[in-house]
């Protein structure tokens, strides 16, 4: 009987199994940007940018031109709340260099008058204290004779405050008031006055004003100095 031979190899093997391998000219996806991709997006920016510089540059040149309208609204809130505060009235003074702000001195104020109290308050004078001799707490003296005060004393306030506005040399305004027929422009040793009162109430006032860059025209509210109707022109 003839034996059978086993084939050592019978059955399957993993070795036998099929090897899948990949080519190496399978297609790669790739995340970088293309030419067209680069030069489209470069114009897209440079066309932004070509509409955004302009845009503020003109935003710049209105603010600069502006800024003597920022300015006077600033002083006259200041006045107006210093009138309310020390129930006494407050002023804005217009002349040809500029506007000041101060407390109300003088309705027939002129331009060497208040350059002489601008002077005073950038040098003011020491206080000295003094009694009045007719204080029966006091004594008719110097030396009080009791430490019971008849009345709180009264509130000190900054008499020779001030603050002003120099105008550019490029611009020049006018004012209108109410009871004026026509704008007066402010020239020379003309001097207009803004007054503000312990109730906070000033009278309605227009502004006119010409720069270089632009022109402004303001209207201020009678009772609360705020603006209440403006018209800009960029040249």
């Amino acid at each position: 009987m003839k034996s059978k031979c086993r084939n050592p190899k019978a059955g399957h093997d993993a070795s036998d199994a099929p090897v899948i391998r990949h080519s190496s000219c399978c297609i790669r996806h790739s995340s970088a940007f293309t030419l067209v991709e680069i030069i489209i997006a470069l114009t897209i920016v440079a066309i932004l940018a070509a509409a955004t510089v302009p845009m503020l540059k003109g935003f710049r040149e209105e603010r600069l031109a502006r800024e003597p309208v920022t300015a006077l609204v600033k002083l006259a809130r200041e006045a107006r709340m210093r009138a309310m505060t020390e129930k006494r009235p407050y002023q804005v003074a217009f002349h040809g260099g500029g506007f000041t702000a101060s407390r109300y001195f003088n309705p027939y104020l002129q331009l060497a008058e208040l350059q002489e109290f601008l002077e005073t308050g950038e040098n003011p004078p020491a206080e000295q204290e003094t009694f009045d001799k007719n204080d029966l707490d006091n004594g008719g003296s110097v030396t009080k004779t009791t430490e019971l005060p008849l009345a709180p004393p009264a509130p000190k306030y900054d008499e020779h405050w001030t603050e002003k506005y120099e105008m550019p040399q490029d611009m020049k305004y006018s004012l209108q008031f109410w009871y004026d027929t026509e704008p007066l422009y402010l020239e020379g040793d003309v001097v207009k006055l803004w007054v503000f009162q312990p109730s906070g109430v000033c009278q309605p006032l227009k502004v006119h004003i010409e720069r270089d860059s632009a022109t402004f025209d303001v209207e201020f509210a009678a009772l609360t100095a705020d603006i209440v109707k403006e018209s800009v022109d960029l040249r």
